[in-house]
């Protein structure tokens, strides 16, 4: 083969090959161009095709909307039964006015497959409202029972300083019980006992605020009020001092809270 022939598996032969381009390929790119031009320039998109649901839903909805023609069979045989438009169906026309609404089922699972679905969907919301019901009414009753404790041990610490500082007044060396008088009084008196320190029995700090919590009850404090109205004829709501227990009794409404609520609030 002579150097003056082409050889066409030759590099020169494929860069020659890059540079030619056919008129139909031209052409081609040049209206693709040229449509994409039309497009961005067409202000008024181009209006999608409906689909055949979609156009099966308009026609039935136009359909369902549109009232009986006065030529139909059926109206011209209402007619020559009495019926007019506008009037209800029967003889002293108090029935329907309107045709009964035609519900088209939308899914396609079995007849009282969707009721019985929203019947449980139903089932769940009311477990719900119940189940936040039920924690409502046990925060209340939780708050109502952490007050009712909050002022029961108000009222029994005030009750044991009281208690304590009349028996202190007429010199009296014991306590009656010894949750009448307060925790820190009773406390001094243990570590002054020579016997319990003797013994080395003495209770610990932790076990004696607990020995002395187990005091705060109701029978406990309505044992106190007791005792200081009975015993000093002082009433632990009103605050004030009888002359004698007749006094006492006039100038009181009751020796509890409950008597008081009215005064106290």
């Amino acid at each position: 083969m002579s150097d003056s022939e082409d050889d066409y598996m030759s590099f020169k032969v494929l860069v020659d090959c890059q540079e030619d381009v056919r008129p139909s390929l031209l052409f081609n790119r040049e209206k693709r161009k040229h449509e994409l031009f039309k497009k961005k320039q067409d202000p008024v998109p181009q209006k999608r095709q409906k689909s055949f649901h979609e156009l099966e839903r308009e026609n039935r909805d136009r359909g369902l909307n549109t009232a009986i023609s006065t030529e139909n069979k059926g109206f011209k045989l209402l007619e020559k039964m009495g019926f007019k438009p506008g009037d209800g169906l029967g003889k002293s026309k108090a029935g329907l006015k309107e045709p009964i609404d035609i519900v088209l089922r939308q899914g396609t699972s079995g007849v009282g497959r969707e009721s019985h679905i929203k019947e449980v969907q139903s089932k769940r919301v009311q477990h719900k409202i119940n189940r936040l019901r039920t924690c409502q009414n046990q925060f209340r009753l939780a708050t109502k029972e952490r007050t009712a404790l909050n002022l029961l041990r108000k009222d029994f610490y005030k009750a044991q300083r009281i208690c304590e500082e009349l028996d202190f007044r007429i010199k009296l060396p014991d306590p009656v019980e010894e949750f009448y008088w307060t925790k820190e009084t009773i406390k001094k008196r243990r570590k002054l006992d020579k016997k319990e320190a003797d013994s080395g029995t003495e209770s610990s700090d932790d076990e004696f605020d607990e020995e002395f919590e187990q005091y705060i009850t109701e029978d406990n404090l309505s044992a106190l009020i007791d005792y200081i109205r009975s015993k000093h004829l002082y009433c632990l709501y009103c605050v004030i001092t009888g002359t004698d227990e007749e006094d006492l009794r006039e100038n009181c409404p009751g020796p509890y809270r409950r008597d008081h609520d009215d005064e106290l609030e």
